[in-house]
């Protein structure tokens, strides 16, 4: 509870101050729906909103006591949530509803999800189809009618009924009951034995799944899920130095790659077009963290896309064109007969006959104009460039002819 509680960032709307309290309860309420899984944290979900009471969301323009997103945010009216769990057998649970829909989304997302969890799911809403059916033709009445909306709501109305009334559900539906056992690896009846769920009872055996499911489902090997899990000292060093360098990194895009881009713009044979495309490329680069940094980090996602594009894009894009300024692979010279050239009060404008791109006149009338103090209407000038590691050419000698 302590590891879920410390892995999300929990914010107060309208006013509420988040307690100890309110952080205690919902992540208690996260890990009662966890509790057998291997990977507990929910990890696509990484902003709670706690609202005081029914809050009104602008996107879908009505009114909400609790709200799961697509982009790991769930939002909770925190009196319909206190309410939920005053009463434990009205099958009406609004944490345990909308953590069911977080898991879900989870598993939609591509999240850290458990592994057992992802196979067992898949089985139980192949198998769940009948009974969602039945509900939506009025067949069934222990369960709620809100769950017949869709499958998404009628994962999250069973597990309010199975947290809630665990030994009457298992009287009235118990093949949907044991399912819902082994897709959340535990059994809410059995309290003696601190809810282990030992074995499908034989009639209710998946078919295929017999000799995994006869003794409680064993976690899946540490080693088997290296590739999904960050090493832990990663994980910490990201949760408690992360922010700081998305800061520190945005900052230093902002005030400090601007000028230098400009500089580099100035100094080497690229276009203004090639520039934004490659800044537009290492921020996407950028946003591509999200995935793995978005529960270790108090940030929005729209905060994280300005760290991705105007700080992580731009320093990445000069780090580019610095290395193709130090690090150089050849050198060229050659002859350009002049066609127009003009020195006035807007600077030089040179154009050279043959195919050549903006950028060159560019480059060349912006060397003349450094190192040059006064040029008669040349007839050819003869350019010398470098080539980085890059590909990108820089001009480091003009001779006007």
């Amino acid at each position: 509870m302590l590891e879920f509680m410390e892995d999300k960032y929990f914010v107060g709307r309208e006013g509420l101050i988040i307690t100890d309290e309110i952080k205690l309860l919902i992540s208690a309420s996260a890990i009662q729906l966890t509790f057998g899984l291997r990977d507990y944290k929910i990890s696509h979900l990484h902003t709670i909103n706690v609202f005081p009471r029914v809050f009104y969301s602008k996107l879908f323009e009505t009114h909400f006591k609790g709200l799961s997103t697509q982009g790991g945010v769930l939002s909770l009216s925190w009196n319909d949530f206190k309410e939920g769990y005053s009463d434990d057998h009205d099958r009406l649970n609004l944490g345990l509803h909308e953590l069911a829909h977080a898991l879900n989304i989870d598993l939609d997302e591509d999240g850290n999800f458990d592994r057992h969890f992802s196979d067992a799911f898949e089985r139980w809403k192949e198998r769940a189809v009948d009974e969602f059916l039945k509900l939506k033709q009025g067949q069934i009445t222990f369960l709620r009618s809100y769950g017949s909306r869709n499958m998404h709501e009628f994962f999250a109305v069973c597990i309010e009924h199975f947290f809630e009334l665990p030994e009457e559900f298992k009287r009235q539906l118990p093949r949907l009951y044991w399912d819902l056992a082994s897709v959340l690896n535990q059994d809410p009846a059995n309290i003696t034995q601190d809810y282990l769920f030992k074995k499908y009872p034989e009639e209710f055996v998946p078919r295929g799944t017999e000799r995994k499911t006869q003794t409680a489902v064993a976690a899946i090997p540490a080693e088997q899920e290296a590739g999904k899990i960050m090493p832990s000292a990663a994980r910490h060093f990201i949760k408690t130095k992360g922010i700081y360098i998305a800061m520190a990194t945005t900052f230093i895009g902002l005030f400090l790659g601007i000028p230098l881009l400009t500089y580099f713009w100035s100094s080497t044979l690229v276009s203004a077009g090639t520039i934004i495309l490659m800044l537009f490329l290492c921020g996407a680069l950028g946003l591509l963290q999200w995935r793995y940094v978005k529960n270790l980090l108090d940030m929005e996602y729209h905060q994280f896309s300005m760290y991705a594009f105007t700080g992580f894009g731009m320093c990445v894009t000069n780090l580019i064109f610095l290395l193709n300024h130090l690090i150089l692979i050849g050198t060229s010279t050659q002859t350009y007969d002049v066609v127009s050239y003009s020195n006035g009060t807007q600077g030089i404008e040179i154009i050279l006959a043959g195919d050549n791109n903006s950028s060159l006149e560019r480059g060349v009338a912006h060397f003349i104009y450094e190192n040059y103090d006064r040029v008669p209407v040349p007839e050819t000038i003869t350019v010398t460039t470098d080539r980085g590691i890059f590909g990108f050419e820089m001009i480091t000698y003009c001779k006007v002819n």
